[in-house]
């Protein structure tokens, strides 16, 4: 006996009846009573509190299932009423043989959404649910009444249970299978019954393994490109270590300008790149190969279809020239550029983590400047990590410990002939290695995020050391992209000026046009803040960006500094680089902007500056960078009149 509330919950269970479910009272108390049934019809409200009750059958806790009869009764004293609670009594059910189907559980087993065939003691089909006609599709002859139950499992998994249960006269109980039929899946389980009789349920299982295999497909694969994900790469190259004697390579590759297309044009024009890249490596592999997109513009390939050093260097050429093509992104012509890391089974690694880690290597070495962008895996690579990897730890200490200083570079006024400015450079005096120069830490700075604090360092200290030296010396510090992209940046000049005592028409700050062209409206809004204090502005390495006349209109430069590049290339007056810098000096005389040229080294060069109307030059002819406490007397002797000579 139990009681049920009008929900249909169970609200109190007898100790009967936990002797005859095999179910305790706290297991049960609670869940709707339909839950604890394989087979509970859903009666009409009419047929609920039938004086026959109806049939059913039970699932114990042990895993046995009973043939129960349900009989209701209404506390209330009206059967009818659903809205109070009943009383329910679970019995056993003694049909008249257990050869026979009652119309009662005939009806309960075609209500039901699954294929059911029930079978008598002996195996012999007693019924089945049309929905089990439906799975099954079996030949009349076959599912026929009284048909024996191996007989129709051969027919459905098409002789698999012939072939592999030979032996048996009877199906064993517990027996399961899944089988694929008439297109669909169906899984089938061989169920007895504490009456001796079984029942054989058939369910069509097609949706929900298609979402399994999808997930499984997801697990291991990117859904933006479909190639594998990094879950998908590490199982597959460690399958292939684990399995394979044959040699094989493994391509790191990373898209350069792929973070400039998703920051200026948007997220949508980043995955329309990732996918435009993900189908060109799709169509330049070969068999057997294997594409991954771990994370963001890094991508890898295990390339089994090309042997030899000499064959993988020409697969790496083909792909970068493959993916360096320009593409179509939501109707604008992009280019990317290509880094390709490369390393090799077993000749680098035997083990999926060593190729993974060593494929890293490469690939920060072919970011790095290799000829041709492409990095075979060396020994001494690992050298180079490590000392980058002491370096990212003693860079995080060098501030606090007061270990970079600050070098000062003049420039010279062509006209005048006098020295009216200095360009801070900040060097590492690290205890250990001793001089580092700023190529080697910076771009580690900026990755580690540690260039705002350096560069307030820088600011402050270039300011205050300014104070030393005459009003009339200009000092001009360089901002790295990522200062630049600091909100804080405005307020650190201020802050640094108001420290030090500096008038803003004093300093000069030196910025990259590929620290500006990703947003250059804000890019606009910045500097116009900081032309508002009277602080100068100067274009560092113009013409080695993405210089543009429009660039150089809508940003209020004082200066543009005329990379050493072209300054190397003048030839006499008759080269490229000269004509380049003719054209500098011409745009900034329309602009009423100053032009410095950087690295001159030659009096040569210097007289052909000058013949270009060049306002100031900068460079080794001048003064190598100094010490802060050499710059006074360098001034000092420097500016004095001098008679006619070089450089006048």
């Amino acid at each position: 006996m139990c009681l049920l509330d009008p929900a249909e919950r169970v609200t109190a269970w007898s100790r009967e009846a936990e002797q005859l479910t095999g179910r305790a009272a706290n297991d049960v108390i609670g869940s709707p009573f339909a839950d604890l049934f394989l087979v509970s019809p859903p009666a009409a409200v009419a047929g609920l509190h039938a004086p026959g009750g109806h049939a059913g059958v039970f699932v114990r806790q042990d895993g046995l299932h009973l043939c129960v009869r349900v009989r209701r009764h209404a506390l209330s004293g009206t059967g009818t009423n659903a809205d109070m609670p009943v009383t329910v009594a679970i019995s056993r059910d003694e049909p008249d043989a257990v050869t026979q189907v009652g119309p009662e559980l005939r009806g309960a087993l075609d209500s039901l959404p699954d294929g059911i065939a029930l079978f008598d003691a002996d195996q012999g089909l007693l019924h089945q649910n049309a929905r089990f006609d439906a799975l099954a599709g079996l030949a009349d002859d076959i599912l026929k009444q009284g048909g024996a139950a191996r007989t129709i499992l051969a027919a459905l998994t098409r002789g698999e249970w012939t072939m592999g249960e030979a032996a048996r006269l009877v199906v064993p109980d517990g027996w399961s299978s899944e089988i694929l039929r008439l297109g669909r899946t169906l899984a089938l389980s061989w169920i007895g019954l504490e009456d001796g009789r079984f029942l054989l349920l058939c369910r069509d299982i097609t949706d929900l393994r298609r979402l399994e295999n999808r997930a499984r497909f997801l697990e291991q694969h990117d859904d933006l490109t479909g190639l594998a994900n990094l879950q998908g790469l590490r199982l597959q190259l460690g399958t292939l270590c684990e399995r394979t004697s044959e040699p094989f390579a493994m391509l790191y590759f990373d898209l350069f300008g792929f973070k400039r297309v998703n920051d200026s044009m948007g997220h949508a024009a980043g995955d329309e790149l990732l996918r435009i890249a993900a189908l060109r490596v799709r169509r330049a592999v070969g068999m057997g190969d294997i594409a991954a997109h771990i994370r963001g513009n890094k991508f890898a390939l295990i390339l089994r279809s090309e042997q030899g050093d000499q064959a993988i260097r020409r697969f790496a050429r083909m792909l970068r020239g493959v993916l360096s093509r320009p593409m179509s992104v939501l109707k604008h012509e992009v280019t990317v550029g290509v880094a390709i890391g490369v390393v090799r089974f077993t000749t680098d690694g035997d083990d999926r983590d060593t190729l993974m880690a060593k494929a890293d290597v490469a690939l920060h070495c072919a970011k790095g400047g290799s000829d041709d962008g492409i990095c075979f895996y060396d020994p001494e690579l690992d050298t180079l990590r490590q000392r980058r990897m002491d370096l990212e730890r003693d860079l995080h200490h060098a501030l606090a410990r007061e270990e970079f200083t600050l070098f000062y570079q003049p420039f010279l006024n062509v006209s005048s002939g006098r020295i009216v400015g200095v360009e801070a450079l900040i060097r590492w005096r690290h205890p250990q290695q001793g001089l580092i120069p700023p190529g080697e830490f910076i771009p580690v700075a900026e990755r580690m995020g540690l260039m705002h604090e350096i560069g307030a360092w820088t600011l402050e200290t270039a300011c205050r050391q300014a104070m030393d030296w005459p009003d009339t010396i200009m000092v001009s510090v360089n901002v790295s992209a990522a200062q630049f992209r600091h909100d804080g940046l405005v307020d650190n000049v201020e802050t640094a000026l108001q420290r030090a005592g500096c008038p803003p028409t004093r300093l000069e700050l030196e910025i990259t046009e590929t620290a500006m062209i990703d947003d250059v409206p804000r890019a606009a809004c910045v500097l116009k803040r900081l032309r508002a204090q009277g602080v100068q502005i100067a274009l560092d390495d113009f013409g080695t960006g993405y210089s543009s006349l429009s660039f150089l209109h809508s940003l209020p430069f004082t200066r543009i500094k005329i990379d050493r590049s072209f300054v190397n290339d003048l030839h006499a007056g008759d080269g490229d680089g000269a004509a380049i810098v003719r054209a500098i000096t011409s745009l900034c005389g329309s602009l009423n902007v100053v032009a410095t040229a950087e690295g001159v080294e030659t009096q040569e060069q210097f007289d052909y500056l000058k013949g270009v109307n060049c306002s100031e030059i900068q460079g080794f002819l001048i003064s190598r960078p100094c010490p802060a406490e050499d710059i006074g007397p360098f001034l000092e002797k420097f500016n004095q009149p001098k008679p006619p000579g070089p450089l006048h």
